[in-house]
């Protein structure tokens, strides 16, 4: 265990954001922590777990809600909702993505990113249902650069986009694929492929020489691709959700 293990906590737009990594605890330990922590939390909340599985019998394939730690977190009255993936690999990348694409265009592709971002993830817990305002929340960061937001348009229209990121405080930099989408009109041409080499072109002409990017464990046909370009599994990050006061 790390000499100091650490519990974050935020919010979102869907309440309280709970960080641990689960590395730094057993699970038992974790459990208890977690307790006492959100022990007075009340309304919503999203514990993400890094490297949930650490401590845990290392044969068989482990089931997330039949570890000591998802009993844990069962008994809380948290449940298992999904894993994520963090990938990573060196860059650059060994093709090119063989499109040119452009800079988003603050002032003017907001509505209409919003609109393709929308219908693309009307699935997805947190990025589908974006808002002008979310976006201009990001543009405020001080990480947001316009040059490393990828347009692809067709006729004159968004019709993909890869959002890339630079995470500066890693030893190397890393920079990521933070979100990428394509139109639905425009599923089946490849583009998911074309705007992610497209992403890791202008991080690897910017300098980064560590690529990455988060994704859901059970989007198979996303993980698949990302496995083809050269990304591997490096961190687990598991969800679960909850209404606070917690069990005790």
């Amino acid at each position: 265990m790390s000499a100091d293990p650490v519990i974050s906590i935020g919010t979102d737009q869907h309440g309280a954001v709970v960080e641990a990594n689960a590395a730094q605890w057993t699970p038992g330990a974790l459990v208890e922590a977690l307790r006492l922590q959100l022990t007075d939390a009340t309304g919503p909340m999203s514990v993400w777990i890094d490297h949930p599985d650490h401590g845990e019998p290392a044969s068989g394939d482990l089931v997330p809600t039949e570890t000591e730690l998802g009993r844990g977190l069962a008994e809380l009255g948290l449940t298992f909702e999904r894993d994520l993936y963090r990938m990573e690999r060196s860059l650059p990348m060994d093709q090119p993505s063989g499109i040119e694409t452009r800079s988003f265009v603050v002032g003017q592709d907001e509505q209409a990113w919003v609109d393709v971002n929308n219908r693309a993830f009307s699935w997805h817990r947190e990025q589908g249902g974006w808002t002008l305002a979310q976006v201009a929340e990001r543009q405020a960061e001080p990480w947001f650069d316009a040059d490393g937001f990828r347009v692809y348009d067709i006729d004159g229209g968004i019709a993909a986009y890869c959002w890339t990121k630079v995470h500066a405080d890693e030893d190397p930099p890393v920079g990521e694929v933070y979100v990428i989408a394509v139109d639905p009109q425009y599923h089946g041409r490849g583009l998911g492929r074309a705007l992610t080499l497209a992403g890791y072109e202008h991080l690897a002409d910017a300098g980064l020489t560590r690529a990455m990017l988060y994704v859901d464990a059970d989007n198979t046909p996303a993980v698949t691709l990302y496995l083809d370009l050269g990304l591997e599994v490096a961190v687990v990050r598991r969800l679960f959700t909850g209404t606070g006061p917690l069990s005790s």
